[in-house]
């Protein structure tokens, strides 16, 4: 049970706007789920925040859009193992029904994604590209010397909510036990700091 890091490509911010550098990167798991199973625990949206807690701390649904997806509007608190987070606002432009979506992010990240899933006898090839800027002040000046931390930052967070969608999907498959939350990693593993961080964003930059 699990998923396979087949590969991951990442290239340099060679792109640059207003912001910075634009980074693009490319990644691929192999899912030990079908891709209708993945759908059923992503139109449970709000679970979220609970089987995938370590990545997504908070999840709130802004605009549950249509039944196949579109239109979903998603207000979302993201972290990976490097200790600062991220307030981000994902919205589903384009879907086609358990094989692919595309998505525009605005907060903290601005630019875009496309999910694509390629069905196989026992699951799915994901693939995500990935296309987005940094709009915090004292992250623009560090996206080129930091970039590859970064890059590795984003490939955790991954690899984490790769391996914990598959556990929910397997354990909806076996009716079995309640969902285990997974701890965030210092300093948001703190109750009190991540209730300080949300409320800061949401004084800010963290809108519909």
């Amino acid at each position: 049970m699990g998923s396979t890091p087949d590969s991951v490509e990442s290239q340099k911010p060679v792109r640059g706007n207003e912001r910075g550098p634009v980074f693009e990167v490319t990644t691929r798991r192999r899912l030990d789920a079908h891709p209708e199973e993945l759908t059923a625990v992503l139109n449970d949206i709000e679970l979220l925040q609970d089987w995938c807690s370590s990545v997504f701390m908070r999840c709130d649904v802004i605009d549950r859009g249509d039944p196949d997806g579109l239109g979903l509007t998603l207000r979302l608190h993201v972290k990976g193992f490097m200790p600062h987070s991220l307030f981000i606002i994902v919205r589903i432009v384009d879907v086609v029904p358990h094989r692919s979506m595309h998505v525009v992010v605005t907060g903290d990240l601005v630019g875009d994604g496309d999910i694509t899933l390629v069905p196989d006898a026992d699951g799915c090839e994901f693939l995500l590209n990935w296309r987005m800027s940094f709009t915090r002040a004292w992250m623009r000046p560090l996206a080129r010397v930091l970039h590859p931390l970064f890059i590795r930052n984003h490939m955790w967070a991954m690899d984490r909510t790769s391996r914990l969608i598959v556990a929910e999907v397997h354990r909806r498959r076996e009716s079995t036990g309640q969902i285990v939350r997974t701890r965030a990693t210092f300093p948001h593993n703190l109750a009190i700091y991540r209730s300080w961080q949300e409320r800061r964003a949401a004084a800010t930059r963290w809108r519909d």
